[in-house]
């Protein structure tokens, strides 16, 4: 019988105690890489509920013997599947912060372009129709998390902790640019992220007006000029 998620599957935290620790081989990595990014294909595609264990299985050219012997259950995946692309967001985006700071720092440019070049380069090494894919992904999940407190209690512990590193990250980024927030800087990094989910749903849902690109161009050095300050201003 096929497994989707929300089936009556054991189910705990990612990494919780009760399964055996498995030595991960080179080969059981790839499996489980390839397993990951069929499943982010697959739920983009069909959407969480009509994503079985053999859609991924198909999609990946793996056995279901494959899927078990690195997953649980569908909802276990999807929570390696979203740690997995979170950190990837948070990578691009120090990435992106520490080239522009970098290179400010060696040239000795400074101000307010520091904001306009850190946005720049966040969005030019965006992959749209990826960003596009996690969207549909991760919308699919919080409406399945809203309908289930245990679903919404475990995505709340993991989206807890990439937001600190999202904190920690801007707080960095701040402290090299000399600039001060006025606001908390969850407050301010939770600002931003409403911007970024904001635009990739209007760009997506009016594709014909207004692009993902433009929107953030336009909107995010403005609220980041907005919640913060030079020091010693």
């Amino acid at each position: 019988m096929s497994q989707a998620v929300g089936s009556a599957a054991p189910s705990g935290p990612v990494g919780a105690p009760g399964r055996p620790a498995k030595r991960v081989t080179r080969r059981r990595a790839e499996t489980r890489e390839r397993l990951l990014a069929a499943a982010f294909e697959v739920v983009a595609e069909r959407g969480l509920g009509a994503t079985t264990v053999e859609n991924v299985c198909e999609r990946a050219g793996f056995t279901r013997g494959a899927f078990y012997s690195n997953f649980r259950t569908m909802e276990e995946l999807f929570f390696a599947l979203y740690e997995q692309r979170a950190n990837e967001l948070l990578l691009r985006t120090r990435a992106a912060i520490s080239a522009v700071l970098d290179n400010a720092e060696g040239t000795g440019v400074g101000g307010d372009n520091l904001v306009e070049a850190a946005v720049d380069r966040f969005l030019t090494s965006a992959n749209v129709p990826e960003d596009r894919s996690w969207w549909l992904v991760t919308t699919e999940y919080l409406l399945y998390a809203a309908r289930g407190p245990v679903a919404a209690e475990r995505l709340g512990v993991l989206r807890r902790q990439v937001w600190e590193e999202f904190v920690n990250a801007m707080t960095t980024a701040l402290r090299r640019a000399g600039r001060t927030s006025t606001v908390s800087p969850d407050l301010l990094v939770r600002a931003l992220a409403a911007v970024h989910d904001g635009a990739i749903q209007q760009s997506y849902a009016d594709s014909g007006s207004v692009t993902y690109d433009e929107l953030q161009r336009l909107v995010l050095p403005l609220v980041i000029h907005g919640l913060t300050r030079l020091e010693g201003a």
